[in-house]
């Protein structure tokens, strides 16, 4: 790489920055939720936000550095904290549990919004990036934030109406 990008050091230091704040927030939701499952789900939220600025912060340090970037590196150190059993042990769990109608519904959807907008955030990052490490980090990212709001978006289904959320969930169908 001949030299740095200005829009992608600056995109760079506003992902790690998005990346904290979303950590904060997770934290602080999981902390003072009411509902067992929510802080599952929050824990689980913060924990994949802290592997992301982990992630972002070495490769920002390389790139800042001049060195040769390793995009695929990154995007396994992201991969390596998110895994799949966690999510799925958390739906499995929801069948036994009746929740508090809105219990942790506003921050459910907070949620929901903030990786709308990290999402967003980073296909603009994408689109505009030079370099194609940066590219394929960012564009791995907008994949990380869709998978945040997928999870968010189940688990507010699920608080908003148990009944459907497992109709859509086990795919139901009429036998006979």
């Amino acid at each position: 790489m001949d030299k740095i990008n200005v829009n992608e050091k600056t995109a760079l230091a506003a992902a790690i920055e998005m990346e904290k704040v979303g950590y904060e927030f997770f934290k602080k939701s999981a902390k003072e939720a009411r509902d067992s499952l929510a802080r599952e789900v929050f824990d689980f939220l913060a924990a994949e936000e802290l592997n992301h600025i982990k992630a972002i912060e070495k490769f920002q340090k390389d790139y800042l550095a001049g060195k040769t970037i390793d995009a695929d590196g990154a995007i396994k150190a992201l991969k390596a904290g998110k895994p799949k059993a966690i999510i799925e042990n958390l739906f499995k769990s929801l069948a036994g549990v009746v929740p508090v109608e809105g219990t942790d519904l506003d921050v459910y959807k907070f949620a929901m919004d903030f990786e709308r907008k990290g999402e967003a955030f980073y296909k603009n990052a994408e689109a505009s990036s030079k370099d194609s490490n940066a590219k394929k980090l960012f564009g791995f990212l907008v994949g990380e934030e869709r998978r945040h709001f997928k999870i968010v978006e189940a688990c507010l289904s699920y608080f908003d109406n148990p009944e459907e959320f497992f109709h859509q969930r086990e795919r139901w169908h009429v036998e006979g």
